[in-house]
C-alpha cells in the first residue's frame, strides 16, 4: 500500500511548509459552485438547488471501495439529482500518523471522475459513527487516534446509536479528540485530523467537481453527555407530566431497551408544545459543547484547509444531539482577522426520533416541523445556505411511502438542499422512490421566492425573481408523465428529463407549475 510518510516533528514541519509553498504556485480555477448570501450559485449566477443522495462504503475492506460505478452516477443524474454527499474516512486517509494512503485516495479520485462525467457535484463527508472502527460498530477515526484509555464499551438494546449515551470507551475517545490529546508521535490527534483534511483539500484544489467539505459527520459531545443527561433528567417532570414512566434513573435507562420504542417516551414526545419546552431545557448544555469544543475544531480545520484551497465551501454540522430538534449554537467560521468566510453552508440532518426503531415509518409531522423551523432559523441567523445532509433511511420499507411524501414536502417548501440516506442498487424499486425522483427546480436564473405544493396531487409551484434581462435559463427536472406550465407566457414543457425555461425579456417574477399529465 503506497503511503506518503511524514512522521515525527521535523517531517511534520516540512509537510506544513511544503504544502503551503505548493499552494502559492498555482491559482485554482474559478469555482463551479459558489455562495451568494443564503443561496448556492453556479458559474452563471443561477440559484443552484442541490439534490442528491449519500453514497460510499463504510466497509474498511478494500479501502472502503464503493461498489458504485459510472452508471450509478448517470442514474442519479437521470433522476434529477445534482450532487452526492460522498463518505470518506480518516482511518483510510491516514492509517498511521502522518502517513497518507495514496491507494485509498486514488479510489476517491475514481468516484469523483464518475461524478464529473455525469455532471454531478461532490461534497466530501468525513464520516464517523461511534468514533471509529476500533469501537464495535464504529467507523471514522484510525485506531492510533482512538485514545479510549482501555475503558469498556457498552450499548443499550438493539439500537446501535444508544452506545453514544452509555459507552465509556466512546466518551473517552471523543474527549481526547476534542482536547487534542497527543497521538503516538506526540502531535495532537486533532492537529492530525486538520492536516488530513488539508491533504485532501490540496488534492482537489483544481477539481471543480468537488465543491465542498463536510468537516465531520454528526459530531458527538463525549463525556459532556453526562451534563446533558442531567439537564434531560431535570426536564423530565414537565415532559412526562401525566405519563406512566420509570421511577428511577436505572429503570429509565433500562426502559430504553424496549422494542420497538419506549411507549411512554413516544407518548410524551407527541405533544409539540411539551416537546419544544423539553428541547429548550436541554439545549444550553449542548450549545455549551458546540462553543467550547466543536467550533474551535472547525476553526482549526478551516485554517488548515484555507492555506491550500481558497474556494472550497465549508459545510458545518451541528452537534448530533441537534437531530432531536434542539436549537444549535453553531456560528460562521472566520479568518485570523475575524472576517467571516463567505463560502459556508449549514448542513444539519433531518430525522425524527423514531429513526432506527420499528416505528421509523411513523415520524411525527409536529416534531419534524419543530426541527425544520429551528434549522431554517439557524441558517437565516448565520446568513448561509441550508442543506439537509441526511434524511430518510427507509431501506426499501414499503410502509415509508407516507413518511417520504411528508418529508419531501418539508424539504421542498423550505427550498433546502437535501441528500437522501442512502443510495443503493435497485432503490428505484422502492415504493417511496417517487418522493426522491420528484419534479423539482435544478437551477433558476434569479432569486427563489418560494416553492409550494400545488393542489394537484404531488404537484408544485415554483416562483422566482429575475433581476436581469435576459436572465440565464432556468432548469427543472420533469419525471416521465409530468408537465410544466407557465401561465404568463403560455409555455408548456412535457419532455421527461431536464426542461429549460428561457429567461424573460424584462426583469420580474416568474412562476411555473409542475403537475402530473392529465
Amino acid at each position: 500500500m503506497p503511503l506518503f510518510r511524514c512522521s515525527g516533528a521535523l517531517p511534520f514541519l516540512l509537510l506544513v511548509l511544503s504544502v503551503s509553498a505548493l499552494a502559492q504556485e498555482t491559482a485554482p480555477p474559478p469555482p463551479a459552485v459558489s455562495v451568494d448570501g443564503d443561496r448556492l450559485v453556479d458559474a452563471e449566477g443561477r440559484t443552484l438547488f442541490l439534490r442528491g443522495m449519500n453514497a460510499g462504503s463504510k466497509s474498511p475492506e478494500n479501502f472502503h471501495a464503493p461498489w458504485q460505478g459510472p452508471e450509478d452516477f448517470r442514474r442519479l443524474r437521470d433522476w434529477g439529482m445534482t450532487a452526492v454527499r460522498y463518505m470518506i474516512f480518516w482511518s483510510a486517509i491516514e492509517p498511521a500518523p502522518g502517513q497518507y494512503s495514496e491507494e485509498y485516495l486514488q479510489g476517491v479520485d475514481r468516484v469523483v471522475s464518475w461524478a464529473a462525467d455525469a455532471g454531478i457535484h461532490v461534497i466530501l463527508d468525513m464520516h464517523q459513527d461511534l468514533y471509529g472502527p476500533g469501537i464495535p460498530g464504529g467507523d471514522g477515526a484510525p485506531a492510533w487516534a482512538t485514545l479510549d484509555d482501555g475503558l469498556p464499551h457498552r450499548t443499550l438494546g438493539s439500537i446501535w446509536s444508544t452506545a453514544y449515551l452509555v459507552s465509556p470507551k466512546i466518551h473517552r475517545a471523543f474527549d481526547n479528540f476534542w482536547n487534542n490529546a497527543p497521538g503516538p508521535d506526540g502531535v495532537g490527534i486533532q492537529d492530525h485530523f486538520a492536516l488530513a483534511w488539508r491533504h485532501v483539500a490540496q488534492r482537489y484544489r483544481n477539481n471543480p467537481t468537488v465543491i465542498g467539505f463536510d468537516i465531520l459527520n454528526e459530531p458527538f459531545v463525549g463525556s459532556d453527555i453526562r451534563r446533558i443527561a442531567w439537564a434531560v433528567w431535570m426536564a423530565l417532570p414537565d415532559f412526562l407530566r401525566g405519563a406512566e414512566m420509570p421511577r428511577t434513573p436505572a429503570a429509565l435507562m433500562e426502559s430504553l431497551k424496549e422494542e420497538p420504542y419506549p411507549w411512554w417516551l413516544l407518548k410524551a414526545a407527541g405533544d409539540p408544545r411539551r416537546y419544544e419546552r423539553f428541547l429548550a431545557a436541554v439545549a444550553p448544555a449542548m450549545q455549551a459543547f458546540e462553543r467550547r469544543a466543536l467550533l474551535p475544531m472547525y476553526q482549526r480545520v478551516y485554517r488548515a484547509v484555507r492555506e491550500v484551497h481558497p474556494t472550497g465551501i465549508f459545510v458545518l454540522e451541528p452537534c448530533v444531539l441537534a437531530n432531536s430538534g434542539a436549537p444549535s449554537a453553531i456560528e460562521p467560521l472566520v479568518d485570523d482577522q475575524g472576517r467571516r468566510d463567505p463560502l459556508q453552508a449549514y448542513m444539519p440532518h433531518f430525522y425524527d426520533i423514531v429513526l432506527d426503531t420499528g416505528l421509523h415509518h411513523e415520524p411525527s409531522p409536529e416534531r419534524l416541523g419543530i426541527m425544520m423551523r429551528n434549522r431554517v432559523e439557524e441558517a437565516r441567523r448565520m446568513g448561509m445556505p441550508l442543506l439537509i445532509g441526511e434524511w430518510g433511511a427507509f431501506y426499501g420499507d414499503a410502509r415509508c411511502v407516507g413518511a417520504a411524501e411528508m418529508m419531501a414536502r418539508f424539504l421542498a417548501e423550505n427550498t433546502v438542499g437535501e441528500f437522501y440516506w442512502d443510495y443503493h442498487r435497485d432503490i428505484e424499486q422502492g415504493a417511496f422512490f417517487p418522493s426522491l425522483s420528484r419534479p423539482s427546480p435544478l437551477r433558476v436564473g434569479g432569486f427563489p421566492v418560494g416553492i409550494r405544493m400545488a393542489e394537484s396531487p404531488g404537484g408544485m409551484q415554483v416562483e422566482w425573481t429575475e433581476e436581469t434581462a435576459p436572465a440565464p435559463a432556468s432548469e427543472f427536472h420533469l419525471p416521465e408523465g409530468w408537465v410544466m406550465e407557465e401561465a404568463a407566457s403560455g409555455g408548456k414543457w412535457t419532455d421527461a428529463g431536464t426542461a429549460s425555461v428561457p429567461g424573460a425579456e424584462k426583469p420580474g417574477v416568474r412562476k411555473v407549475t409542475l403537475r402530473p399529465a392529465p
